[in-house]
């Protein structure tokens, strides 16, 4: 039964912990109420914000319109062979709960992305990525309710339009309603771990003989390492992208700081955004309801109860600072809304 609420709080449904209030929300977990739900946003002429697990959002004190928390489950296996298994993932899935199931029953590809907070239908939006994976490499297709058609539909990888940390979704904030994702997986298992911080762990551990479990034990390890766990010290993971820079860029910026993370890319070179924010003194820095953490200089947190603006004036600091320095802009990665 779908109910519907009024000025809600949503500091549980926001991994920073933002004292967020909507002027209406629901829970989505059938979506058979879908309809009543979008007639109600419709008569109302309301803004919408669709939200999993709140893991990539900086909210304002007050968010206007009505704020859907989608809470669908369900994993179905809709093609399986003995080389590989498609799966379809309701998008209230939890991510780590999905990339678990995966290593439990054998299917592979996923292992690398273990740990990220949200979930599934979240996933593609960002196109989330860890230690050398990104989650469009399995994405099969998308379902989604086409908010402007008022259809149904089905995207197809190539019409999701993924690029790094960037979608069609993204691009096209309150269009696209996931519903669900439909990942394509190998049951040959094949590793990934060029990541120095992966190999390092495994190398620690004596691990010689690599296994889906194995990867899947050193990404969960390296990150509990040196990110916080939100529900312990409210955060949104990194918050700024590792920018891309041209190649006359980085060589002037090799000339000056030989030792700069760099990591190759198709349109120049990557650089690591938690090193240009630690050169310029901001790791373990703390405000007085914000700030950054004492192990890893991408992730902003909020010990105190920080607003909206206590977190975008310490951002904006951080990134004025890293141009100031280095002639890098940084840009955010958790979605600012309203």
């Amino acid at each position: 039964m779908l109910t519907i609420h009024s000025w809600h709080d949503l500091t549980a449904f926001n991994t920073l912990a933002m004292p967020a209030k909507a002027q209406f929300f629901a829970e989505l977990s059938d979506l058979n109420d879908l309809p009543e739900l979008l007639d109600f946003i419709a008569k109302q002429d309301l803004p919408s914000l669709w939200i999993g697990g709140g893991s990539n959002l900086v909210l304002a004190d007050e968010v206007p319109g009505c704020v859907v928390h989608i809470a669908t489950k369900g994993i179905e296996i809709q093609s399986d062979s003995e080389e590989s298994v498609l799966i379809k993932v309701a998008a209230g899935e939890s991510w780590h709960g999905l990339v678990t199931h995966c290593i439990e029953n054998g299917w592979y590809g996923l292992e690398n992305l273990a740990l990220i907070p949200g979930s599934v239908g979240a996933s593609p939006v960002q196109n989330i990525g860890a230690y050398g994976v990104e989650v469009a490499d399995l994405i099969d297709q998308v379902e989604v309710f086409d908010t402007l058609s008022n259809t149904f539909d089905v995207m197809q990888k190539a019409d999701c339009q993924f690029a790094y940390r960037d979608s069609l979704f993204k691009r096209n904030p309150g269009r696209f309603i996931i519903t669900s994702v439909r990942f394509n997986l190998s049951k040959q298992f094949e590793a990934k771990c060029s990541y120095a911080a992966l190999q390092g762990w495994l190398d620690a551990q004596g691990i010689k003989e690599l296994s889906a479990q194995a990867i899947f034990d050193a990404v969960v390890a390296v990150r509990q390492s040196k990110l916080p766990n939100p529900e312990v010290l409210p955060n949104a993971g990194s918050f700024f992208k590792n920018p891309v820079v041209s190649n006359d860029c980085f060589e002037g910026l090799r000339q000056i700081y030989p030792e700069i993370p760099n990591y190759p890319d198709a349109s120049g070179v990557k650089l690591a955004a938690g090193w240009l924010i630690d050169q310029c003194g901001w790791k373990g820095l703390y405000r007085e309801r914000v700030g950054v953490h004492k192990d890893q200089a991408l992730v902003i947190v909020n010990h105190a109860g920080g607003s909206r603006q206590d977190i975008d004036e310490l951002a904006d600091d951080i990134k004025q600072s890293v141009f100031n320095r280095f002639s890098v802009r940084l840009e955010q990665e958790p979605i600012a809304y309203p």
